[in-house]
This record gives C-alpha cells, structure tokens and sequence, in this order.
C-alpha cells in the first residue's frame, strides 16, 4: 500500500463529503424557506413522522444522486469538484421540480404540505399531528427521483453540455414513467390509493413510495453507463422502462401468494392497514429491483 496515494485519495474524498453535505445543508435552507408558513425543525422536534419522513426522503435522494455524479472518468481533481458543484445545483433543481410533480399530478387531490402539518384524530380518541403516509410517498419520490438522476449523471462520453442535456432529458423522461407507472398502479388496485393516503392509511402510503422507489432503482439501471448516442440511449431506456414496470408489477403478484399466502396485499392495506406486512412486501419489492438493476 502506498500511504501516500492513499492519504491523498482520503483527503480527495473530504473534500466530496463536504460537497455533499452542503448541498444537504443547502436543500435544507430552501426548503425552509419554500415551506415558512411552518417551522419543519419544530415540527421534527415535536416528533411529527410526517415532516421527518419527507426531509429524509429529501436528503437521500440528494445523496443517491451526487453519488451517481461522482462516477465516471476523472478529469483532474480541481474539475471533478467543479463538475460536482455543477452537478449539484442542477440535482437540487431537480428534487424541487419533483416535489412539485409529485404534489400537483401524483398526489394531486392532496395538498403535501396542509397534510404533513394537519391534526388526525385516531380510532382511539387520541390526535397525531402529519399525514404518514404523504410523507412516506413524497420520501419514496425523492429517492426514486434520485436513483433516476444517479444513472443520468453517471458515466462518460459525450461532450459537457451532452451531459446536461442528457441528465435533463432522462430526468423528464423518468418523472413521466413514474408519473405513468403510478396511474398504472391506481388502476390495478382494487381501492382508491389516494383517497387511503388521504385518510392517513400509512401502509397505502408505503405500498406507493416503496413500488416508485423500486422503479427508480431499476430506471437508473437502464439510464447508467457510457453516452453511445441519442438513439441507443433512448432505445435502451424504452425498453429496460417497459421491462422493469412488467417485472415490477408480475414480482408484486408473486410476493403476495408467497409472503401473505393466507391474505393479500389489497387486504392488508384496505381492510387492516397493516404497516407491518406492507414493509415486508415493499422490501421484497426492491430486493427484487436490485436485482434486477444488476442483471442489466
């Protein structure tokens, strides 16, 4: 081992860490802001899920993303930073453009932020303060988003502003599968999946945060690697998108005979809201869409 290189490979990577971390401190600031009617920090301190879950959906997805940015060939440290903050200007664009595609058309009967600070009185006669189950899909769709940016801005070729269009491009190309593939869901779902998410049904909220982030995964699979040009880069996206979505959604009828065999998923979330059995089968899920990801 050659202590040398690698003290300077550790001092390299403090550098990305604390890259990393400003642009977590940085999302943090703007999200304040984008959301002062309310203190989210006093809401977190006050133990409100919700707002908690959201925030760290938020900052993960951040992460999945600049870890994607991080890959590729080195072009000397100095422009490895300088492509990085780049990078992660454009990735903080894209979080807050996903929230709000994810407030106004994936969960558009529900307003994110009235629902994560609203009061919910339970079965019990007690009040819990923020809607779980919003928080949960908003976190499932920062992290989807970020898988999809992960693959966009990961590898080489092409020239810089190939690589911003492209990241751009498979960026809106992976919210519109996200956005399909959750209409696609509501349709086969045997109740209505926003009117339970409404309502605080958190194993509702989990079944769709988990499956999109499933789909992100898969998504950032089929987008990573070398620029080989605008078709085949397409044409690879089609049909891994299509490929993924089938095997998503053929993984989640197989789970539910093998893992609730004396139930079912519709069942656990309507009937039952059982939290507990819809985190065993959304982690099945993206065990699944690892998987798969890696088969690619």
């Amino acid at each position: 081992m050659d202590i040398a290189v690698t003290l300077t490979g550790l001092s390299q990577g403090l550098i990305y860490v604390i890259v990393g971390i400003f642009f977590i401190w940085l999302v943090k600031q703007i999200d304040d802001r984008r959301t002062k009617k309310f203190d989210d920090d006093a809401h977190i301190d006050d133990g409100n899920v919700a707002v908690g879950l959201r925030r760290a959906g938020l900052y993960l997805g951040i992460a999945i993303a600049l870890s994607g940015a991080m890959g590729g060939a080195s072009k000397g440290f100095f422009l490895d930073v300088i492509q990085l903050l780049l990078d992660g200007l454009i990735i903080t664009g894209f979080m807050f453009s996903s929230r709000f595609i994810n407030d106004f058309i994936m969960l558009g009967n529900i307003n994110n932020d009235e629902e994560c600070v609203k009061t919910f009185v339970q079965s019990d006669g007690s009040s819990r303060i923020g809607n779980t189950a919003v928080g949960t899909v908003e976190a499932g769709m920062y992290m989807a988003t970020g898988f999809i940016l992960n693959g966009s801005l990961s590898g080489a070729g092409g020239t810089f502003f190939q690589g911003i269009a492209s990241a751009i491009l498979f960026f809106i190309l992976g919210q519109i599968t996200l956005l399909l593939f959750g209409l696609l869901y509501e349709l086969i779902t045997p109740f209505n999946v926003r009117n339970e998410i409404k309502d605080n049904n958190l194993a509702a909220g989990i079944g769709l945060g988990g499956i999109l982030m499933a789909l992100g995964i898969i998504l950032m699979a089929s987008i990573s690697g070398p620029f080989t040009g605008w078709a085949n880069d397409l044409a690879g996206f089609g049909i891994y998108a299509l490929f993924g979505i089938a095997m998503l959604l053929i993984s989640r009828l197989v789970i539910d005979r093998l893992l609730l065999p004396t139930t079912n998923i519709a069942t656990e979330v309507k009937e039952d809201r059982n939290v507990a059995a819809l985190i065993v089968v959304v982690s099945a899920i993206n065990a699944v869409a690892i998987i798969i990801a890696f088969s690619m």
